[in-house]
């Protein structure tokens, strides 16, 4: 059986699941009649779906398509109210998506899937987990005000924060972490880190978690060494250490410089190195056996996670939220998390088929899938596939996302080496023109 094809009969399964149903049962009599415009199936396409549209829009869009399959007049097209959705909706538990993102975490994460499992040197290699927050805006609203928490000047805009870890060889999120904007960076990767760690998502023994910056601190680093056994790269900010800040740097601007040193008892490794712009980095890790010209760009793999980001925030929409409770908020948290990883598990099958077909032949340019496309395709139609009734029928929809992601291939930058950045980059955080996929 296909692996795409496990991991969505894993989501349909799940969903219907009566233990699962009946730890996301939030009321009495929740989804247990079956009757009316919107019974559990069709509220569950719905959420899937994900849209960004108003919910009136979505709604009107979705019994549009149904008449039209139905082969029914204009004049018969079915009709339900927001209020009814939101009603539905909220009867539902978030939870019911994280168990679907879990277990399709336990297909991807398997031990037997060795194919599926890439590493930094091979099978005995490092895996390398990326760990990053981010700040995400949430509706305006009182309850999640003061649940969540805020930021900026008068803090009245709701705020709450999330966190993945990021497997950057095998393209997918291991764990994902949402709260109040209070929590701290590191509290919420020693999270990540139990979760992976107590639900085996990887072999600690080859592990190197990666951090940004801000997450540098002694408590963290004595929680990688002694409480998971693994290995770290942090990337440090200035003053972290007067001793390691003292070390020399590196003799000439493509140099390394190669220090260790004792840190509170712990054996410590020191690289420093200068970036292009003439910058020069600090980095440090627990691992004595790679070669210290592999540091930099050990660290660099980790801006696949920023990247992961970008595609949930700003193409899926993630901080588009179309409820305004705490449920719902969750809801499309999950979602967005669980298709992201759907989105990347097709892609790995379709950048192979894009090798074979187009990379290996004398072309300019080297192709890979479009991870935004294919993640709002996916997102259009995937009601489509839990409709399907048939082996066959669903085998065709798998045909259909696979045709999608190769026809919609794009020059892969990255493997040439290049970004082509503006001349004179606009002075604005975000470019005006992203364009949502769904």
């Amino acid at each position: 059986m296909n692996q795409i094809e496990i991991i969505l009969n894993v989501i349909c399964s799940t969903l219907l699941d009566p233990l699962v149903l009946e730890q996301a049962r939030r009321r009495k009599g929740a989804f247990s009649r079956n009757s009316g415009k919107l019974p559990f199936w069709t509220v569950m396409k719905l959420l899937l779906k994900n849209t960004k549209l108003s919910i009136s829009a979505s709604l009107d869009g979705f019994f549009t398509d149904l008449r039209l399959r139905m082969g029914l007049p204009i004049t018969e097209t079915p009709r339900c109210s927001q209020q009814a959705f939101s009603k539905a909706r909220s009867g539902v538990d978030h939870t019911i998506f994280q168990t679907c993102f879990e277990r399709v975490l336990d297909v991807l994460c398997r031990s037997d899937s060795h194919e599926y499992c890439h590493r930094l040197g091979g099978p005995w290699g490092r895996q390398v987990i990326a760990i990053d927050g981010s700040k995400i805006p949430l509706p305006n609203r009182r309850k999640l005000l003061e649940k969540y928490g805020s930021i900026g000047r008068g803090s009245s805009s709701p705020t709450a924060i999330a966190s993945i870890a990021y497997d950057v060889l095998n393209n997918r999120i291991l764990d994902a972490q949402f709260g109040p904007v209070a929590i701290d960076e590191r509290t919420l990767a020693m999270r990540h880190m139990h979760s992976i760690k107590s639900k085996m998502r990887t072999n600690l023994l080859y592990t190197l978690f990666v951090f940004d910056r801000g997450y540098s601190s002694k408590n963290l680093i004595a929680y990688v060494e002694d409480e998971i056994k693994a290995q770290y790269l942090f990337r440090l900010r200035s003053k972290f250490n007067n001793r390691i800040d003292g070390l020399p740097g590196p003799q000439s601007p493509d140099g390394i410089a190669d220090c260790t040193i004792d840190l509170d008892g712990r054996k410590t490794r020191v690289i420093k190195f200068f970036l292009p712009s003439g910058i020069l980095e600090t980095l440090i890790t627990n691992n004595f056996d790679l070669d210290k010209k592999e540091f930099p760009a050990l660290y660099f793999m980790r801006w696949p996670c920023e990247e992961e980001y970008k595609l949930i925030k700003e193409k899926v929409g993630l901080t588009n939220f179309r409820g305004y409770s705490e449920n719902s908020v969750l809801q499309e948290f999950w979602i967005s998390m669980l298709l992201a990883n759907v989105a990347q598990a097709v892609k790995a099958e379709t950048d192979g088929v894009i090798d074979a077909q187009y990379n290996c032949r004398n072309n300019k340019h080297k192709y890979q899938t479009n991870a935004n496309e294919l993640m709002g395709y996916l997102s259009r139609h995937i009601d489509e596939y839990m409709d399907a009734e048939t082996h066959s029928e669903k085998l065709q929809f798998i045909r259909w996302v696979y045709d999608f992601a190769i026809s919609h291939r794009v020059v892969d930058k990255k493997g040439r080496g290049e970004t082509h950045p503006r001349q004179e980059p606009r002075k604005v955080k975000h470019h005006y023109n992203n364009k949502r996929t769904h």
